[in-house]
């Protein structure tokens, strides 16, 4: 009984993150990544380049985008995307990088900005970024796992 008990609370539990994500896919870049449900859709580019959404209560912000790059290879266009954030004033205490990724995360004014950068086809990158309360970590926390984890290039690109 207690078996049955806990896989049914964790087919219950995966359903419930599989239904509060819904797949995105940019056509311009072609990057995939999965978005909260409960997000709505605050800006749409014209030019295709992604999506800017916000939590329903405002608090949180979450935009994702694909760019060609402009600062001479991936590892200089992720320097330069961490370096527009430093110049609005965010402190950066977290950093991690592979060979074609980079992760950044830090804090201004009550807030933390996690920033995540991939590179993709074609000389061009997928971006994501979340702000959110610093009081608010615990809640975003799984939301920025699950975004990390499902930002993926196409499969020929990987």
């Amino acid at each position: 009984m207690f078996w049955r008990a806990t896989f049914l609370a964790c087919s219950l539990a995966t359903s419930a993150i599989a239904a509060g994500f819904t797949p995105y896919e940019n056509g311009r870049f072609n990057f995939k990544i999965d978005l909260p449900s409960d997000f709505k859709t605050v800006l749409i580019p014209e030019n295709g380049d992604g999506i800017g959404l916000a939590s329903v209560d405002g608090a949180a912000k979450l935009s994702v985008w694909g760019n060609y790059i402009t600062e001479g290879g991936f590892t200089a266009e992720s320097d330069f995307r961490r370096k527009l954030q430093v110049e609005e004033g965010w402190k950066f205490t977290y950093e991690k990088r592979g060979a074609s990724w980079s992760s950044f995360s830090g804090v201004k004014d009550g807030r933390i900005l996690y920033m995540r950068v991939i590179a993709l086809c074609d000389d061009a990158i997928g971006n994501f970024t979340v702000e959110y309360p610093a009081s608010e970590q615990r809640r975003y926390g799984p939301l920025i796992e699950r975004l990390v984890g499902t930002l993926r290039p196409p499969a020929h690109c990987e």
